[in-house]
Parts: structure tokens; sequence; C-alpha cells
């Protein structure tokens, strides 16, 4: 009986073993060949051996070290955890693009990007270890050589140094997409040996979510999650705790405790609306900051303490402010209310906005002002009297500080320019026959602040 046409096909398909990728069995690219030498020699460079037997070499030889198979590092989801795929190919592309442009930290001043070196610079040192060869042709420089091996192989000068960098380099993109409220995004790193044979950088991503309580507050339940730093590079979640003599200087020894820091999602989100000049990096850096890194008390317009929003840069002794977190003590427990940004009326420099301009608080909200985002979107050459309110209350030293930090161009409305304009002109409060209200400037002396709690 004839074969039919479908059975011929199949008969006529053939499967052939897969090789692994970057596996040259016999005949490499000679694009290949040269990549992987020079960026050996600069590593040889980088840890301080000559690398001038390479050219005392045979071809046979020298192949021999350059045909060791690379690959890049992998970024993988650690199983069992739940990372979304976007976030994975997200975190791919931004750490791919980090290699490429990042070099490798070297005393050498050796130019050679973080990307050639975790692919090239492996494969070549693996070379040089499993192919024993060489060390017949430069019996003088043996020992330099094995003495830069085995500082590698101890993870001292090589390993460790990238590492380091690449763990740097993969907090931004996983910054970017940690929310505290919700989940944490971190990495684990581990040099692994491939299918190929070749040595690579594994970065496996995790994830964690924050315990999350009800408390009540003014008769109403509402839900807060623990603040936490993590799980970049870490295995766990390190939660932000703060003593309570911290907040009150003044309080009785038997009072003083430590407090666990909570934070309700509906500051997440005001910190975001009223920020959303900053990226989510800086914003997430905020909170790590103002939290927990290095908090800062002080009393608001109605002596209640505040956190003080900043950013711990280390660059400079003074913080600058950007805004302010209100909170409620309840037993151990201390709850992030809310944001309060820096044109808020509910802080010192707000308040003494609102003064000047004579508005209230709807007028500021209603004008768009209780958002960064104002500091740049008004050309305030414009409008003199809403430049001088915002430096004699000390708002515009907060635009002054983003521009030399984050290099921040003004984004000029020209048509909320001129709305501001007319409306600040035409307010019945700003005609020359209105007395000037009270100010208040001693909103930043220190004050003693209760040492009873507010629930």
């Amino acid at each position: 009986m004839p074969k039919s046409k479908t059975n011929r096909k199949r008969a006529k398909k053939s499967y052939r073993p897969s090789q692994p990728k970057n596996y040259f069995k016999q005949r490499p690219p000679q694009a290949h060949l040269r990549r992987m030498e020079e960026v050996g020699r600069k590593l040889l460079r980088i840890v301080g051996v000559d690398d001038s037997f390479l050219d005392r070499m045979t071809k046979q030889q020298l192949h021999a070290i350059l045909t060791h198979p690379c690959e890049k590092p992998h970024v993988v989801i650690k199983k069992g955890e739940r990372v979304p795929r976007s976030f994975l190919r997200y975190v791919r592309s931004s750490l791919f693009a980090s290699l490429e442009i990042h070099t490798l930290d070297n005393d050498a001043g050796v130019d050679l990007s973080l990307a050639d070196a975790l692919s090239y610079g492996f494969a070549f040192f693996d070379g040089m270890t499993l192919y024993p060869g060489w060390k017949h042709i430069v019996l003088g420089e043996v020992e330099a050589v094995k003495a830069a091996l085995k500082a590698l192989n101890d993870a001292e000068i090589f390993l460790r140094r990238t590492q380091d960098q690449v763990i740097c380099l993969i907090r931004m993109p996983l910054m970017n997409i940690s929310q505290v409220q919700f989940r944490l995004y971190g990495c684990l790193g581990n040099y692994e040996m491939r299918p190929s044979g070749a040595i690579g950088l594994t970065i496996a991503l995790t994830s964690a979510v924050p315990e999350c309580i009800s408390f009540q507050h003014f008769d109403i339940w509402r839900k807060a999650y623990r603040f936490c730093i993590g799980p970049i590079q870490m295995l766990e979640m390190l939660p932000a705790k703060i003593r309570y003599s911290a907040i009150f200087p003044t309080c009785r020894e038997e009072d003083d405790r430590e407090l666990s820091i909570y934070i309700q999602q509906h500051a997440i989100l005001r910190l975001k609306e009223r920020l959303q000049i900053l990226p989510p990096t800086e914003r997430m850096m905020l909170l790590y900051s103002s939290l927990m890194l290095s908090p800062i008390i002080t009393p608001g317009p109605d002596d209640q303490p505040l956190f003080v929003a900043h950013i711990d840069n280390n660059k400079n002794v003074k913080k600058e402010k950007f805004g302010y977190f209100s909170f409620v003590i309840q037993g151990d427990k201390l709850f992030i209310l809310t944001f309060l940004p820096i044109t808020s009326a509910l802080t010192p420099e707000g308040k003494r906005l609102q003064k000047r301009l004579h508005l209230s608080t709807k007028d500021i909200t209603y004008l768009g002002m209780d958002s960064l985002n104002f500091l740049f979107d008004i050309d305030f050459e414009q409008i003199p009297l809403l430049k001088e309110a915002l430096v004699q209350s000390g708002i515009y030293e907060a635009k002054k500080h983003l521009q030399r930090w984050l290099s921040l161009p003004d984004t000029i409305n020209d048509k909320q320019t001129a709305f501001i304009k007319k409306y600040l002109e035409e307010h019945p409060a700003n005609c020359p026959d209105t007395p000037e209200l009270p100010d208040d400037d001693d909103f930043n002396e220190p004050a003693n602040l209760p040492t009873g709690e507010n629930t």
C-alpha cells in the first residue's frame, strides 16, 4: 500500500539536536574571536597582569582560550514568585541598556563596558582556567597569572565588582515598578553554569507584599500597609520603625517605645498626584528618606508634629523640603495619614503663601498651586506678585533645588499662566485698599510638642 502524502512529508522531516547558544564546536566567527581577545587583554590589565604572553601563543593555542562559549546575563523570575511578564520585560530592557553604557569600575583606567565584561570577560577567564596549555609558553608569568585567577575566583576583584555594579543598576527599574502599598520587587544575583558550558550571571526577580492591617481614625475604619525597605537585594523585607522620643523629645521615659510605621494607600496616591514632576524612583527615595533613613520631625501650623518630606542624597547638610507627612499614633503603631505638598495651606510655607496672597484653601486648590508641577508650568516673571510670595514663603527654593538636582526645564503653560495672573489681579483681596493680613514667620521655630498621643 503506497504511503499517503502526509506520511511521506513526515518521513522526510528530520530532527537535529539543537546546539546551545554561543557554542562554537569547530569554527567560531572571526568577530567573536577578535572581540574576546580585545576584552581579555583589557581584563588582564585591570587585574594587573601583562597581556604580552598572548602574542607568543600559536593560533591554535590562542583559539583554545577564545573559543570558550559566552552568554549575556539572564534576568528571570524566581520560581514561585509573582512578577508580571511586562515587569520582567521592562527590567530586562532597562538593565541591558544600562550595561552597554556603564563601564566596569577599575583603578587601571581601562574603558570596558559592563556588558562585555559579563559576557566575553567571563568566557575569556574560563578559557584560561580550563585550558592549561598556555602555561608551558609563559613559564615566567605563571605565578602572576595564577595570583590573578585566584583573586578572581575569590570574587574580590572581578566577580564581586561586576555583581555589585549590576545590582546598583537594577535598583532603578525595580524601584520604578515597586509600590509600597501593594508589592515590592527585588532580585537575587548568582553565577551559574549554563547548558552551553559558559558561566554567567543570573538575576532572579522576587516579590513580596507588606503586612496590611485596619485601624480606626475619626470613627472611620481605614486600611494601612507596613512600611518596609526591600526586597531589593534582600531575602526579607526590613520594616521601618521609629522611637517615640524621636517625635516627642520631652516625653516621659516610661512612655518611650518603638513604633512600627504603617502608611495609608491614600498617602501614596496623594504623593504620586502632587509630585508628578519627580520620577517614580525619586518618589520612592523620598519615602525612604523621610520615614526611615533620616526622619525629620517639625511642628505644623497647629503645633502638631509632621514628617518632613525630603530626599537624603548625602550631598548637602541642608535637606530640601518637598512637603510633609501627617500621622497619628495608636499604641505602638504610627500611621501615615496623607502627604501635604509644600504649597498646601496646612504646611508652614503654604500658610505663609496663603496669607501673602490673601487666598483661601479652596483658592489654592482651584488654581492648582498644591502641586510641584505648578512651579514649572507658570511663568513667574509675568506675575511678580506670585513670585515674590513664593520666595518670601520659602517655596521657591524647592523649584531651584529641583532644577539643580534633576535638571528639570520649565514647561511653561501660557494659558495657565494667563489664567492665574488674571485671577490674582481681579481678586478682591489684592486691591490697594485692602489691609495686609498679619503674617506668621515663626512656623519653623522649635515648639514644645505635646507628649500626648493623637488618636
